[in-house]
């Protein structure tokens, strides 16, 4: 074995060691919320968030929503956000593509969001959920006129979210819906049906995730995250016209892989056998930060064990979202530090 090979396999162990450490701490696969959350400008407990069984967006899920991370570092006893005014930022846009309001500026919802958190005591990872829906007890399927609801929840993170040390991927048999159907652009709570069966498709398959086409059958990206692909040098990943939500984790990553490896990313379509003969893949979201992807239907990718570089991405990326090494401080919020 290579010395490279030796630090990739090391690597693997010690992200592997990682979640499964976290795995008997008693965290589940679904971590319990907060308290507290914010509804329409006021904090409030949980139980007063509860949304009406008549509400239009439960019927037809019309609504944009976010999510991003905090991330606790327990030597500097801090939590840090993860670029939350990017993704409020992207949540204006996929508003105005809905043409929802949102009454509260990007920079305000960063405020709550932070002060939400100091309300909950919230000293472990945690997931942020804001959500703009409509509210009101309409039954007609329609966007205009009907009252709007803005909140933000938050929970622990769990600890098994994705098993860090790969994952294995089915290309599933839906496909990526078109931008001409609905807003790709925006995260729309509805147009997450097709990647929930997708999920279902993969896991009961024996895999752990899926990956999805176009209706053109080139790659999109998986259930909840991007895809980028190495070959040689290069890293290609789908371009934004290929049906992919522009994920925010998306654009780091294309930071991360010209500033920490010295390498380009390309933004092209990718044929589905490109899958099959890359050296290495990776997903990468919110949730996910960075994965290995070792294998595509059956097929391994590379020698079927966490790329090298990936696993530096991966690396950094978890450091910079703890708020450690000093690299990308406008990446981070604290939450904790003016207390």
């Amino acid at each position: 074995m290579s010395g490279s090979e030796r630090r990739s396999a090391e690597r693997a162990r010690t992200f592997r060691s990682r979640a499964m450490t976290a795995a008997v701490t008693g965290e589940a696969a679904t971590a319990p919320g907060f308290p507290v959350a914010f509804v329409d400008g006021t904090f409030v407990p949980v139980a007063e968030a509860a949304l009406s069984v008549h509400a239009n967006a439960v019927s037809y899920g019309t609504g944009t929503f976010e999510g991003m991370r905090a991330t606790w570092n327990e030597q500097a006893r801090e939590l840090h956000l993860l670029e939350p005014l990017a993704h409020y930022e992207r949540m204006h846009r996929s508003a105005n593509a809905l043409a929802l309001p949102l009454a509260y500026s990007a920079e305000e919802l960063v405020a709550f969001t932070v002060e939400l958190l100091r309300r909950n005591e919230a000293r472990s990872d945690v997931y942020v959920r804001p959500i703009l829906l409509l509210a009101g007890e309409v039954l007609p399927v329609r966007m205009h006129e009907i009252a709007t609801r803005f909140s933000i929840a938050v929970s622990r993170f769990p600890a098994r979210y994705i098993d860090p040390a790969g994952v294995r991927c089915l290309v599933s048999s839906w496909r990526r819906m078109p931008d001409s159907t609905i807003p790709l652009r925006a995260k729309i709570i509805g147009s997450y049906v097709g990647p929930a069966l997708a999920k279902s498709e993969a896991v009961l398959a024996g895999f752990d995730e899926a990956l999805m086409l176009t209706v053109d059958g080139n790659l999109s990206e998986a259930t909840t995250s991007n895809v980028f692909l190495r070959r040689g040098d290069q890293w290609v990943t789908p371009a934004p016209d290929q049906d992919i939500l522009e994920g925010i984790t998306r654009r780091q990553v294309m930071e991360l892989i010209g500033e920490e490896l010295g390498e380009r990313v390309v933004e092209r379509s990718v044929d589905r056998s490109e899958l099959y003969v890359c050296e290495e893949a990776l997903l990468c979201g919110t949730a996910v930060q960075i994965v290995p992807l070792v294998e595509v239907d059956r097929r391994p990718v590379g020698d079927g064990q966490p790329g090298e570089r990936t696993l530096r991405l991966m690396e950094t990326l978890a450091a910079i979202a703890r708020g450690e090494g000093g690299r990308q401080r406008g990446w981070v919020t604290p939450v904790w530090a003016s207390g």
